[in-house]
């Protein structure tokens, strides 16, 4: 008998997910709990796993489309008999690389054991893993594998005048479907001022001699100067429902990071903020970026936001207009912190100086309460002690 699978919930208020990468294909057989295909929704993305043990009759969707939760998804034999797919339904394959050198191929139908991140990565860079031998535990492929495949693998530069195209999907395009609600939806304006942050670069050096192994950042005193604000100015707390006419002020302080990871922007979210001191702030925020940046985020990570930072570091350049991380409505935007010189007390000093932008939905905050906010949160910022203190 075939038993049709459906597109399960996989997580809150997620009502569809976009197909990235087909694990099996017709006619392939499937063990109980055996990974079948990668769905990203906009909260994640997931393996999800074959149910039943049988035969694959059927794949609905190719890498890119986009299923609502469910829809069938595959068809699989289950009494053991296996039929050929009709022609239609068969999805055309790209020719898989070559076998690198000193490597094997996997025997017909064995499973690929990769983490979803190398799976991901592999994608991203063309690579078919059935043609890699991993070197990992139980012969699972790991990146460095990924690395030296493509090494050995590395093509001509392509001739000057040779189109390349890149397929729109997956977390791209989430975040430009994301991204364009945004500006659509949020009146955006962004209001800049500098900080003089030569108090808080003492303050963070003094701490890194004594304790150098920490990796402590400037980020998590951020978090402590915006929950500050936020608590003085609760507005940019907010998120409007436009449904039910109402600005509804959030009573959790869950500040969003914007980390950058091989697939792209993502935001995972330090909980309840408002709770937590310096350290304990940057041991979260650490554990997080690395979770990501592996492929490895939680759904859990990645939602209940409401407000975010977006940080470049030292690549953070003067200043930008970041765009809001809707349904939120504001999102600071952190700068370089450089040396140059201001005037204290009608006299030329050189100091650590460093900009912030913020963007704001006019529809619910005014210009002069965003100014009041980022006046707040450079108050701290400029005499951090004060968040030791009242922290």
């Amino acid at each position: 008998m075939s038993f049709e699978f459906k597109l399960p919930d996989i997580g809150e208020g997620v009502v569809e997910g976009e197909i990235v990468r087909w694990l099996i294909k017709v006619g392939d057989k499937v063990a109980e709990d055996q990974p079948m295909v990668e769905v990203m929704t906009d909260k994640a993305t997931v393996e999800i796993a074959s149910p039943v043990k049988g035969a694959i009759l059927k794949t609905v969707g190719a890498e890119g489309d986009v299923i609502q939760v469910g829809e069938t998804m595959v068809v699989i034999q289950t009494d053991g008999a296996t039929s050929p797919a009709p022609a239609k339904e068969a999805r055309k394959e790209s020719a898989p690389a070559p076998p690198p050198k000193k490597a094997s191929k996997p025997s017909k139908g064995a499973k690929v054991l990769a983490t979803p991140a190398v799976r991901r990565l592999a994608r991203e860079k063309g690579i078919d893993l059935s043609q890699l031998e991993g070197s990992g535990s139980g012969g699972r492929v790991t990146k460095e594998d990924l690395a030296r495949f493509e090494s050995d693998q590395a093509p001509a530069a392509p001739a000057a005048a040779e189109a390349t195209e890149i397929p729109y999907r997956g977390l791209r395009r989430r975040i430009g479907d994301h991204l364009v609600a945004s500006k659509r939806f949020a009146p955006h304006y962004t209001y800049v001022e500098e900080v003089d942050a030569t108090e808080l670069v003492k303050l963070r050096r003094h701490y890194l001699n004594k304790n150098p192994q920490s990796g402590l950042t400037y980020l998590p005193f951020l978090i402590r100067a915006v929950v500050k604000g936020l608590k003085k100015f609760p507005l940019l707390n907010s998120t409007l429902d436009e449904d039910k006419q109402v600005i509804r002020v959030r009573p959790a302080y869950n500040i969003g990071v914007a980390t950058a990871t091989a697939e792209g922007l993502i935001v995972p979210v330090v909980k309840h903020a408002d709770r937590k001191g310096i350290l304990e702030l940057s041991n979260e925020i650490d554990s997080l970026a690395k979770r990501a940046q592996k492929g490895d985020a939680k759904l859990d990570d990645l939602k209940d936001g409401t407000f975010t930072i977006t940080s470049l570091g030292m690549l953070g350049g003067l200043l930008a207009t970041p765009i809001i991380n809707y349904p939120e409505v504001a999102i600071l935007g952190v700068h370089k912190i450089t040396e140059r010189p201001v005037v204290r007390d009608g006299q030329v000093v050189v100091r650590s100086m460093m900009n912030l932008s913020i963007s704001l939905d006019h529809r619910v905050v005014d210009g002069i309460i965003g100014a009041q906010f980022l006046q707040e949160v450079i108050s701290f910022i400029e005499s951090p002690g004060l968040l030791a203190i009242e922290g």
